[in-house]
């Protein structure tokens, strides 16, 4: 903790991709990253959680094109395992030599790599911890990388979820110059509520909070309405102020079928990444 605090120091961010979700379900719902974590969903009903994705991201801005892979699976009463990875691709630009002559090309990418696991302390508690290997690629000569945590517990009432902890606890990572840049580390706090009427409607609701060390708060809002758990229409907001996580809206839409799902999402209101696209296919129970 003390390591990720100090990092806070810096004078800006590194890695400021790595609280942005990649499920296209969380994203289209606001970016409530709780959802993606390992003890929040341990309360929830799923068993095994398969998703696949693929991203336009901001098109009128970075033009990146994003994929995504992330798995839940539980494994008894108790206990849940996670693994995600993710890959931005950038947008690719020419190299040229001192002489001028055109040496090829690069596409610069973040990646992610993460995995996690959840314990059950009782029926209504639980506590887990993710761990992610983060990378940012420039060019082939600049490159930076680091590893980050994080810590959550949840807790469940009746049809209501809760969950707090830190999320990015890391150490710092440090330019060429030797300048050092904090990870955007911050104190999270969610909750969710869920509603079912007869067989044929279900609404779920939601509402994240984070404080990052270095300042800034963002706050994030979705609903998802379902029609006979076939249909779904989600929407959401993300406030991202002076935080490094940039503000929203969302959309989305899903379709399920004997456990085959397809969901979309578009984001708008953002300079930073509106307009992009996203589409997932995957497969839960």
């Amino acid at each position: 903790m003390a390591i990720g605090l100090r990092a806070q120091d810096a004078a800006s961010v590194a890695m400021p991709f790595s609280p942005l979700p990649r499920n296209v379900k969380t994203l289209s719902l606001g970016g409530t990253t709780s959802a993606d974590d390992p003890a929040f969903r341990l309360l929830g009903q799923e068993s095994l959680d398969i998703s696949a994705s693929w991203y336009s991201w901001a098109p009128g801005g970075v033009k990146s094109n994003d994929i995504n892979v992330d798995a839940f699976a539980r494994i008894g009463k108790r206990l849940a395992l996670t693994a995600q990875f993710g890959l931005d691709n950038g947008e690719r630009y020419d190299i040229y030599d001192s002489q001028g002559s055109k040496g090829g090309f690069f596409a610069p990418n973040d990646m992610i790599v993460r995995v996690g696991a959840a314990y059950r302390i009782t029926p209504a508690i639980s506590a887990g911890a993710s761990f992610r290997y983060l990378s940012n690629k420039l060019s082939k000569v600049v490159s930076y990388s680091a590893v980050a945590a994080d810590i959550t517990a949840a807790m469940q009432f009746g049809g209501a979820r809760v969950s707090a902890g830190v999320t990015n606890l890391g150490g710092s990572v440090k330019d060429a110059g030797g300048n050092a840049f904090g990870l955007p580390t911050a104190v999270s706090v969610a909750g969710d509520y869920g509603l079912s009427f007869g067989e044929m409607h279900a609404l779920n609701a939601r509402a994240q909070f984070d404080l990052f060390f270095k300042g800034g708060l963002r706050a994030a809002v979705g609903a998802e309405y379902g029609f006979r758990d076939l249909a779904f229409l989600r929407l959401g907001y993300s406030y991202g102020g002076k935080s490094p996580f940039p503000g929203f809206f969302s959309a989305g839409l899903g379709v399920k079928v004997s456990g085959f799902k397809l969901d979309a999402t578009y984001l708008l209101g953002s300079a930073a990444i509106g307009g992009t696209l996203g589409v997932g296919l995957g497969y839960n129970f």
